[in-house]
């Protein structure tokens, strides 16, 4: 015979009331299973909801950090984009330089700088760094990109002071007087002589080329005419100064092709040959002053008439 409790039931407004119901013992087991089961339930999907919300909390944590890493990349990616046109602009002076030392000819081939030391492989160490969490490599980084930087500030001032010291260097030898004005033979050297005119020993202060007449005369050296004209004894006379002291004149010129104030560069033509002034036959005398002081043309001359 199956057992059934009675569950009695009071009416606290009609006390004198009461009701009673009679429950089996199975459906007692299945109330009690219910609520067994629902506190299971609820425990565990307690347990997962808050398991999702520490996983959640995780995967926010690595949002940050990603965004975080992906803001240190374009950073360094922008680091890297000033280094490579540091480096460019390092190559160009290389070649700036090379052109005015005249050291080796410019090749097709690209130039290396001479580098070492060690080596980060960005995109390789990337995976790494995701995977082992090493801050290590962000240091290694940093400090690779700092002194590569520097490295290359360093050499580019030092190739900046040498091609501006080679820039002067080519222009003070584009103003020297070099070449010779004319093609001809020397028919009275620079030094003591005895003069033509008197039969005097004098001294003669520049060199005496003989050529033809209108023999085209060339300027020893890039410089600013500063006199076009008659001289004294010189006859029609072009005298040009080249700056860094250096001054050359060209007397006994049968014409003059340039007038004071005129540019010119080392080769232009500036007058023909002739016999104007003080002169015994069509010839150029030639002189070369430094800082005032009348020297000997032959030293600066490199190369044969």
């Amino acid at each position: 015979m199956k057992k059934k409790y009675t569950v009695m039931i009071f009416d606290e407004s009609r006390l004198g009331d009461v009701k009673t119901r009679k429950i089996s013992s199975r459906t007692i087991r299945l109330i009690m299973l219910s609520l067994a089961l629902y506190v299971f339930v609820s425990g565990a999907g307690f347990y997962f909801l808050n398991d999702l919300y520490k996983e959640r909390s995780v995967l926010t944590q690595y949002k940050e950090e990603n965004l975080n890493l992906k803001d240190k990349i374009a950073g360094y990616e922008s680091q890297l984009i000033s280094i490579n046109d540091k480096i460019a602009g390092v190559l160009e002076l290389e070649d700036k330089v090379r052109n005015l030392a005249s050291y080796g000819q410019p090749t097709q081939e690209g130039k290396q700088l001479a580098v070492g030391g060690k080596e980060v492989d960005v995109l390789q160490d990337l995976s790494k760094v995701s995977e082992r969490k090493d801050k290590r490599f962000f240091e290694e980084l940093n400090s690779t990109i700092t002194s590569l930087g520097a490295e290359i500030e360093k050499r580019a001032v030092s190739l900046s002071e040498l091609a501006d010291f080679l820039e002067e260097q080519k222009l003070m030898l584009s103003s020297t007087p070099t070449i010779w004005p004319v093609k001809g033979w020397i028919s009275s050297g620079f030094g003591y002589r005895v003069s033509p005119f008197t039969g005097r020993r004098v001294f003669h202060e520049g060199l005496d080329i003989a050529t033809k007449y209108n023999t085209q005369v060339k300027a020893a050296a890039k410089g600013v005419v500063v006199f076009s004209g008659r001289k004294a004894g010189y006859g029609k006379t072009i005298i040009v100064d080249h700056g860094y002291g250096y001054i050359t004149k060209y007397g006994h010129n049968n014409k003059l092709l340039v007038k004071a104030g005129d540019k010119i560069s080392k080769g232009d033509l500036i007058a023909e040959v002739g016999s104007t002034g003080r002169s015994t036959w069509p010839h150029v005398h030639y002189e070369v002053l430094v800082n005032g002081i009348p020297v000997n043309p032959l030293k600066f001359i490199v190369g044969t008439n």
